[in-house]
């Protein structure tokens, strides 16, 4: 009896919070009993990509052929891993950089073939697949996932058309204002012609966030604690990376004087303050943020400020994002005296 493995979960439980492949386009040839499924960076600029991947996959299938003998197809389901990279880009596996576009092809035989069963929570068992021939394809601008029951399965999509479906997502107005959306379609086809589709366009989830911070600051030659509310926006790019965010601060900054008569007094002074930042990281790893942020003082304690006064600043994120350099430019008494500070905060 094959063994049953639960190899995926729906996206409605839980989103990658980074997809470099966002638009997928997943096709199913029933005649053939086959499947493929292209994930892309752009499909719109790389239309032309899923149009000649028949082609390309023919293409790959014979430097196989001719790179192993033909014992090894007889031996069962195998698994083909096809990483193509472009000039410049280490490859980890070879451990060199290769000069001009590369193509490493690994052929492997599958121990305890297994029958793979993709689950999701609205729907239940969605995708049932016996023990076959499965290939991946990695490249900079798409992967791919293929499967059929044995090579001459393979060389069947090899001799597919896609081009039906190419003039099918072509024809969506949605796929040409795409915007931040990214495309999730499947496609069934009978001898090349679609007898069923489904496309969706999913948004990255952009975010309202309420938090509270809590820090000590210099300002001339004073220390002070402070405590901030902020109220922010953040949003993602189609890879659903985080891109860039948007906020607005209320900050107490407490100064401590001595009272002539013993003791302390506490005068708070506040500012109300907006910030814009961007997330300089631009690959799969934690957010980067650094921005710029000006603000105005609300309320006056103490001779500390007089006349009106703004501040201007420049937001530096440490720590894992949690803790927060902020050098400070004070602009006082009517903005006519400059003072500097400085506040280093911690957000819960």
């Amino acid at each position: 009896m094959s063994a049953l493995v639960l190899t995926s979960i729906s996206l409605a439980i839980s989103q990658p919070k980074f997809n470099l492949y966002p638009d997928s386009i997943r096709i199913e040839m029933t005649d053939i009993q086959a499947l493929v499924v292209v994930e892309m960076r752009e499909y719109r600029k790389d239309s032309l990509l899923l149009r000649n991947f028949p082609t390309h996959l023919g293409q790959l299938l014979e430097h196989i052929k001719v790179g192993y003998s033909p014992e090894v197809f007889g031996k069962g389901p195998m698994r083909i891993e096809v990483d193509e990279t472009p000039e410049g880009v280490k490859e980890v596996k070879l451990k060199q950089v290769p000069f001009g576009q590369k193509q490493v092809l690994s052929l492997s035989a599958q121990q305890n073939a297994i029958t793979q069963m993709t689950i999701t929570a609205e729907k239940g068992i969605i995708e049932l697949l016996p023990p076959g021939w499965e290939m991946y394809v990695i490249t900079p601008r798409y992967k791919a996932k293929i499967y059929a029951a044995d090579l001459a399965g393979l060389e069947n999509i090899a001799k597919q058309d896609f081009s039906a479906i190419v003039s099918s997502l072509g024809s969506e107005k949605r796929v040409k204002e795409l915007g931040r959306s990214s495309i999730e379609s499947v496609y069934v086809l009978r001898n090349s012609e679609i007898s069923e589709r489904t496309i969706n366009y999913t948004f990255p989830g952009d975010q309202i966030s309420l938090t509270a911070q809590a820090g000590v600051g210099l300002f001339r030659d004073k220390f002070f604690p402070e405590l901030s509310v902020r109220l922010g926006t953040q949003f993602r790019d189609r890879f659903r990376r985080e891109n860039f965010r948007a906020s607005l601060t209320y900050n107490f900054m407490f100064f401590a004087e001595r009272a002539p008569e013993g003791g302390f007094t506490t005068n708070v002074n506040s500012f109300l303050s907006g910030t814009y930042e961007i997330n300089f990281n631009r690959g799969n790893g934690a957010a980067r943020w650094s921005g710029l942020g000006a603000g105005v003082l609300l309320r006056r304690s103490g001779d500390y400020f007089t006349g009106n006064t703004a501040k201007f600043f420049v937001t530096h994120h440490v720590a894992g994002n949690r803790v927060q350099l902020v050098p400070e430019f004070y602009l006082t008494n009517d903005f006519k005296s400059f003072a500097f500070g400085m506040t280093l905060r911690y957000q819960f």
